[in-house]
């Protein structure tokens, strides 16, 4: 006799047809008779079972379980907390509203119950803390078209606001420096343009900023005071003019991924001692390799190629002890490679320099 599975049900299960079905669809009883069914399955006892029998058998377990699931995602929606305070419950559920609206809201890929009068925390992309506060917003590759709008600065916890791979277009909202509590900017993938707004780059918590593959433009803001930052990208835009050196210098900072962009001047000499990762690539940077690079203990990734960097490679760098990859091509360097540097290294690349010596 042949045999058919689903799940744990097996064709030779001992049961009738029609009483069984009944007995399913009374519910829990339907369950516990489908533990004992299965226990006998293991016993391997032969019956009038057929396997049509046993397909709807398994749909109706399915629907007992669905049920049981969307009953238990109602209560934990149901559960979620609010502000307790009306005044403020009101204030940010209207500022969620003004974000939807101005990002193109009732065209959005998912947008399950924003604007109803469900927990905003059952909002898709919304996340509240144990006060009902909204700490986070991930709405991302979900069709927001339009201008971000400043009014997410009245969420006073927000912390995260995770919009990248979206149409977002136009300027940074100045008045994002409101979010005082805002650790991860990630906005990446849209179509931004103008300025990174000065106020971002003095938010006290920022710990993460990407704005990476947009049209941003302009200066990078002079002033920052951001002892938290560790990631800031921004690589494949249009930014130009200089690098400003107070960025370089804050305390936290590990990665910095600026390439491909207009930028011009030197590269500071003052340097954050946690930096890892430092990409200038395909620039128009000029000016020397600061000889401080070889000081940088923590440094893996040093990319500066595709610029217009002149004079010599550091020396400095052969003993930058945890540098694994080093690209300087397509510069104006010139004098010798450091002896040991070239072979010490997973990836170093020197080539088109005219003025460079061999490796040694």
């Amino acid at each position: 006799m042949p045999r058919y599975g689903f799940g744990a049900v097996h064709a030779h299960a001992n049961c009738k047809d029609s009483a069984h079905v009944r007995r399913l669809s009374r519910g829990l009883r339907g369950l516990a008779w489908l533990k004992r069914c299965e226990a006998k399955a293991s016993k391997r006892c032969s019956g009038n079972g057929s396997a049509g029998s046993l397909l709807l058998i398994g749909l109706l377990l399915l629907g007992v379980c669905g049920s049981r699931a969307l009953a238990q995602k109602t209560d934990t929606a149901k559960s979620l907390p609010e502000p307790a305070d009306r005044v403020l419950r009101e204030r940010e559920r209207r500022a969620l509203i003004e974000f939807y609206e101005a990002l193109g809201g009732p065209d959005w890929i998912e947008r399950d119950f924003w604007g109803s009068d469900r927990p905003v925390g059952e909002w898709h992309g919304v996340t509240t803390d144990a006060d009902g506060r909204v700490v986070q917003l991930t709405i991302y590759d979900n069709n927001l078209t339009g201008a971000l709008s400043p009014a997410i600065c009245k969420l006073e916890r927000l912390h995260t606001l995770h919009l990248s791979f979206n149409k977002i277009s136009g300027a940074l909202p100045d008045k994002l420096g409101e979010c005082r509590a805002l650790k991860n900017l990630w906005v990446k993938g849209n179509k931004l343009t103008g300025r990174l707004p000065d106020s971002v780059a003095v938010l006290p918590e920022l710990e993460y900023l990407d704005v990476h593959a947009n049209d941003l433009s302009g200066p990078l803001p002079t002033i920052w005071d951001t002892p938290k930052l560790k990631i800031f990208r921004a690589e494949d835009n249009r930014i130009s003019g200089a690098l400003p050196e107070q960025l370089f210098r804050q305390p936290r900072l590990e990665e910095i991924f600026l390439h491909n962009n207009e930028l011009t001047g030197t590269i500071p000499t003052s340097l954050s001692a946690n930096l890892r990762a430092l990409l200038l690539a395909n620039n128009r940077l000029s000016g020397p390799v600061p000889n401080e690079m070889g000081t940088l203990q923590k440094l893996t990734d040093l990319r500066l190629n595709r610029n217009q960097l002149s004079g010599p490679i550091p020396a400095s760098l052969a003993g930058a002890a945890s540098l694994q990859v080093l690209r300087l091509d397509n510069n104006r360097l010139v004098g010798p490679i450091p002896i040991g540097l070239a072979r010490r290294l997973m990836v170093f690349d020197a080539s088109h320099n005219p003025g460079l010596e061999p490796a040694q």
